[in-house]
């Protein structure tokens, strides 16, 4: 009994330990890979149980930045721009406290043994940034996860999700278990489909997700009413406006009848003035005759 008790002890404290490292990643010198790490999170550079090692940052293709030197167990120096790079030496571990996107670059160690003989390792940090939770928390629906859901056309529908982040990838299941095969951030679905849909948004240190409630989109009749009810409006405005313009012409029309009256009147009067004079001269004719 006391060996089961013992052994669960030890069980749950390598539980702990794994669940650490997985918290805060641990990356070395020797990798191939780049080593990822999240904004405002701890990270651990492993590095070689030399004598002496010599780190310094790749500035425009140059080794320009050295941040620290140390030699038989001891710093010997100490860049002022890293204060958040602690190294300890009983583990040769490089502590990042709070990674920040300008720790991102290539970096160089130089390492040497007690015999002079020199190694020298590469190491490529990514440090990316968002509002997703860490990869060891479980999936619970993130905030910077959004999924936004539109009917297109009488056929298609549109499912939107977009996430903050860096580098972020997607992917999507319908009914949280058939994994759909659309990577991208827009999902284009038929208009029968509805269901629970999940859009999972991450990258290399983060990752959220996000699922909606899609309901069948509107049937033809639907989307025909409202194609017919567009016309009639459109047909309505197009009225409106011929009947409007008619009672502009002949306001217009009007308008100048108006002004041409006394000019009729006057022509008139004329008329009227040489009418008489002629039945005066054919009256004085006829009385010489």
């Amino acid at each position: 009994m006391k060996m089961l008790v013992i052994f669960g002890i030890l069980v749950m404290f390598t539980e702990a330990g794994v669940g650490l490292l997985s918290m805060n990643p641990v990356c070395r010198f020797n990798q191939s890979d780049p080593c990822y790490g999240a904004v405002g999170r701890p990270l651990y550079l492993q590095l070689p149980y030399e004598y002496e090692l010599h780190l310094k940052k790749i500035i425009n293709g140059a080794p320009t930045e050295r941040i620290f030197k140390f030699i038989n167990h001891k710093i010997t120096l100490k860049h002022p721009d890293y204060p958040r790079w602690q190294f300890v030496a009983d583990n040769r571990t490089m502590i990042i406290s709070s990674a920040e996107k300008r720790d991102s670059g290539r970096y160089i160690l130089d390492t040497f043994d007690s015999r002079g003989n020199n190694r020298v390792y590469h190491l490529q940090l990514v440090i990316e940034g968002g509002s997703t939770q860490p990869l060891i928390t479980s999936h619970t629906v993130v905030s910077s996860v959004t999924v936004t859901d539109s009917c297109l056309s009488i056929e298609k529908r549109n499912v939107y999700c977009s996430s903050d982040g860096d580098n972020v990838q997607y992917s999507w299941t319908f009914q949280h278990t058939h994994q759909l095969a659309d990577v991208n951030q827009t999902l284009l679905l038929d208009k029968e489909v509805h269901g629970s849909v999940t859009c999972y948004a991450q990258n290399h240190v983060s990752h959220g997700k996000k699922t909606i409630e899609i309901q069948q989109c509107p049937g033809d009749i639907v989307f025909v009413s409202v194609w017919v009810l567009e016309i009639i409006i459109l047909l309505s405005l197009l009225g409106g406006f011929h009947i409007y313009a008619r009672i502009q012409r002949k306001q217009s029309k009007r308008a100048a009848e108006r002004r041409g009256e006394p000019g009729t009147r006057r022509q008139r009067a004329s008329l009227q003035e040489i009418n008489h004079l002629t039945q005066l001269e054919q009256s004085a004719k006829y009385n010489r005759q």
